[in-house]
């Protein structure tokens, strides 16, 4: 809050303060700045609800989203505003990120992070796709947005994110369900209506990255949610054909058992982070949540749509028991917390079996003649083609950072 009030003297601005669903001294700490920034409470979990209601609170005619983990960096609102003035056909404005630790982070980490974005960056180590310090982008990242408001309302504002978060521990309380696409859905949308993305690295701030995201269990949960939320964004957002879902699937499939051989080699050799996971781990979790969830939406053909709700209109404390008795169980062991944040690290082929492998469905769908060694070999060759075998609706349907199998 500070570093927003700082730049009071570069726009005339009003600062709105979304507290969604929370029991901390979040409304003390805000009302301390009475005169200065607007204390809203959204009493309904989520984070497309709270963003809304930041929204409709709003009354400029621009809209800077900022998480509550950010400090802003000098000359940011300026360049925003200038640059919505020059561009008129500018919807969003993807702000330079960059990290601010608060103690030193374990060299695994670091290799995580540079092989999927765990940390929510966006500068030109992070994005292979940013090449200048102005430039036009596919999609900007949640912990800083700026959208024109005009933009916002066309476009609908923003598809269902995630729910709750990982300190979620109490009763009444979602740990964290990633249901959609959020601030890339909401990028996306925007260029549906003919507008543009566009990248400042003016407009910037630092993401404060605190131990819990050092952590096995943060980066496990991490990669197991987005393999969940690109199968329910499939569905709700992409709307894929069943043809286009079976590609995506098979997709899912060679690249598990790719990512899956690589991580098994290095359990055997003990080539792996002590204390630690690995990249391969990460995309091992990344697709077999995906196969996981695919396999209960298919079960369930309706249940996207129940999770779409939640994650668009949220959950207040009085309707969570009605609301999880909709939900099956084989979703609810997807996301249960033993599963989702398992915190010891590999150390054999018998932890992965134990840990990873036996959880799930995914072993379940795919072919023995896919998983046997000629089927594999195939499976590479398969791998190799697919840029030629996938439409661009399937490739956009796997929100993750672009990456290669070696």
């Amino acid at each position: 809050m500070e570093s927003v009030l700082f730049l009071r003297d570069e726009a005339d601005f009003e600062f709105v303060v979304v507290d969604n669903n929370s029991t901390d001294a979040t409304p003390d700490i805000v009302r301390a700045y009475e005169g200065l920034a607007k204390y809203v409470f959204e009493g309904k979990t989520s984070f497309t609800a709270a963003r809304r209601a930041g929204g409709i609170n709003a009354t400029g005619d621009i809209l800077l989203y900022l998480d509550d983990d950010v400090i802003v960096r000098p000359g940011s609102l300026t360049h925003i505003a200038e640059i919505f003035s020059s561009y008129p056909d500018c919807g969003v404005i993807a702000g330079h990120i960059d990290a601010k630790f608060t103690e030193d982070p374990p060299a695994w980490t670091l290799a995580c992070q540079k092989s999927f974005n765990g940390w929510s960056l966006f500068n030109k180590d992070t994005c292979n796709f940013v090449h200048t310090d102005f430039q036009e982008v596919p999609w900007a990242a949640g912990p800083m947005m700026a959208i024109r408001k005009s933009a916002y309302d066309r476009a609908g504002g923003f598809p269902p994110d995630t729910v709750g978060v990982e300190t979620n521990r109490g009763a009444k309380t979602f740990n964290k369900l990633y249901i959609g696409p959020g601030d890339y859905g909401l990028c996306e949308k925007i260029r549906r209506i003919g507008l543009k993305v566009y990248y400042c690295k003016s407009v910037a701030v630092f993401h404060l990255i605190p131990p819990v995201r050092f952590t096995i269990a943060f980066w496990r949960s991490r990669m197991i949610g987005e393999g969940y939320h690109a199968a329910t964004t499939q569905r709700g957002f992409f709307g894929l054909t069943r043809v286009e879902a079976k590609r995506a699937r098979l997709r899912a499939q060679l690249h598990f058992l790719q990512y899956e051989d690589r991580l098994l080699e290095r359990l055997a050799t003990r080539n792996y982070p002590r204390n630690g996971i690995s990249p391969d781990e990460l995309w091992v979790l990344y697709y077999k949540a995906y196969l996981d969830m695919d396999h209960v939406l298919r079960r369930y053909p309706l249940l996207w749509k129940t999770l779409w709700d939640i994650g668009d209109t949220g959950i207040d404390d009085e309707n969570y028991h009605r609301v999880m008795s909709m939900i099956p169980p084989e979703y609810k062991a997807l996301v249960a917390n033993d599963l989702v944040y398992d915190p010891l690290p590999l150390t054999s082929v018998v932890d992965y079996e134990r840990i990873i492998a036996s959880r799930g469905f995914a072993g379940k769908d795919i072919p023995t003649a896919v998983r046997s060694r000629a089927g594999r070999k195939m499976a590479t060759l398969i791998i190799k083609a697919l840029p030629r075998l996938f439409c661009g609706r399937v490739e956009k349907a796997f929100q993750m950072r672009p990456h290669k199998i070696q």
